[in-house]
């Protein structure tokens, strides 16, 4: 059949897509990139937040207008969504021909399958996995270069305003075995840059190991020829060890670069949270990783509007944002979450509160994190190119932005230059939330 995916939602449910994407091909369907040239569509939802959730029955019933014109045939949902709500999603989307929770990426194709016999509505829906199943080989969609690695699935945290563990389930590793090889894989097809993710990164190996291994699972991936970049994203603040801080400042693959999403900075507030630190320890850290890590980058998302947050909370965590100065910030307001301990908090904050408290803090940031770039004017950087845009001018990032959260690097070349390799590039302006350079040489001339 002629497959077309759709994927929503993290990088995380990306890698699912890209092993359902593989599992399609070797069965001998056929990849499609244009939807209404498919006659089946694939779409992997999140179902994180409610925001979430209406982006993906929109996507559902957008889809299921080409269905109804004849264009494409079938419809499966997967993932997260089907994962939360069950068949329950058959009975109120009937655009939809089957759903599969996410321990059944690898049924994909027994799916399909069962679409072409008319054995309708197909419905795997199951217990999590105890050990981590999310493997197997890849179609990678991300730009020329760069891959992600995810190196846990589930969470044990429990977060008060989190669906995760519900949804995920609990924490599950990959050995490091099996990573160090899809790594080299990757590498040796091309890849230049892994970023790690998980649900948190930080308590990589807690459950294979009986320790945090994640530092041992950096110097491994460190030996790999080739390989340039090594980013690390969702380090939970409670859970970073000093042995990965001494890694980060270290003249190494793995880059001065790191997701640090704190959520809120008032004691209360993080307390009802659940998040296991306070704001004297944040304080303190972020110290400790400025001091040690030359030329840091620091990511961060922030929650706005939790329940019961008063003005002075907010004060104090706007003004600890202003003093911390991350290079990139993500916001969102809360949202209440049937099934988690803060949709039952009192002192819900009305909406208009937390969207005049998200603006605030969003337009903060972005002077923020201008003021960070245009330090960077007139400084050499090592930009990974990824796609051309025109004759002389390409895209690229430099290990300062992570791919899909934060900003690119606009290139001016004179020459040729090959997605997916690197160039030195002198920093010269700053637009919006990107830069702008011209090559200074490429790092891997094009024969």
């Amino acid at each position: 059949m002629r497959v077309g995916f759709i994927s929503l939602g993290c990088a995380k449910n990306r890698v699912d897509t890209e092993i359902m994407m593989s599992a399609v091909k070797k069965a001998g369907h056929q990849l499609i990139f244009q939807l209404e040239k498919a006659e089946i569509v694939i779409i992997n939802t999140c179902g994180f937040i409610e925001d979430a959730q209406q982006e993906a029955v929109n996507t559902i019933i957008e889809t299921g207008k080409l269905k109804r014109d004849g264009i494409i045939k079938y419809i499966l949902a997967t993932g997260c969504l089907p994962q939360r709500f069950g068949g329950q999603l058959l009975d109120e989307l009937p655009e939809l021909d089957g759903i599969l929770g996410v321990g059944h990426i690898h049924d994909i194709n027994q799916a399909i399958l069962e679409l072409e016999n008319n054995n309708r509505p197909v419905c795997k829906i199951g217990a999590i996995p105890a050990e981590f199943t999310e493997k197997g080989d890849r179609v990678l969609t991300t730009p020329h270069g760069s891959a992600y690695l995810k190196i846990t699935e589930g969470c044990d945290n429990h977060c008060s305003y989190c669906t995760i563990p519900s949804i995920r389930g609990g924490l599950r590793s990959r050995p490091w075995p099996e990573l160090l090889e899809e790594a080299a894989g990757l590498v040796e097809n091309g890849v230049r840059e892994l970023v790690l993710i998980g649900q948190d990164t930080a308590v990589y190996g807690l459950d294979l190991y009986r320790q945090n291994s994640l530092p041992d699972l950096l110097k491994r991936l460190d030996t790999i020829e080739e390989l340039d970049w090594i980013r690390l994203m969702y380090v939970h603040p409670a859970h970073l060890d000093k042995e990965t801080v001494r890694i980060l400042a270290r003249d190494n693959k793995i880059i001065p670069y790191m997701d640090w999403p704190i959520q809120h900075v008032a004691d209360r507030i993080l307390k009802k949270m659940n998040r296991s630190y306070g704001r004297n320890y944040l304080r303190n850290t972020l110290r400790e990783l400025r001091d040690n890590i030359a030329g840091l980058t620091l990511r961060t998302t922030v929650m706005v509007g939790f329940p019961g947050e008063t003005e002075d909370e907010f004060k104090e965590l706007r003004d600890f944002i202003g003093e911390a100065a991350f290079d990139w910030l993500g916001a969102f307001a809360f949202q209440s979450e049937e099934g988690t301990p803060a949709s039952l908090m009192e002192e819900q904050i009305p909406e208009e509160i937390k969207n005049r408290r998200l603006d605030e803090i969003l337009g903060l940031q972005k002077k923020i994190t201008r003021e960070r770039n245009v330090r960077r004017i007139n400084s050499r950087q090592k930009i990974l190119i990824s796609s051309r845009q025109d004759k002389n001018l390409y895209l690229g990032r430099g290990y300062f932005q992570a791919p899909e959260v934060d900003g690119l690097t606009l290139v001016k070349s004179a020459g040729k230059l090959k997605k997916g390799n690197m160039a030195e590039v002198l920093l010269q302006a700053v637009r919006a939330y990107d830069m702008i350079g011209e090559v200074v040489y490429d790092l891997e001339p094009t024969q």
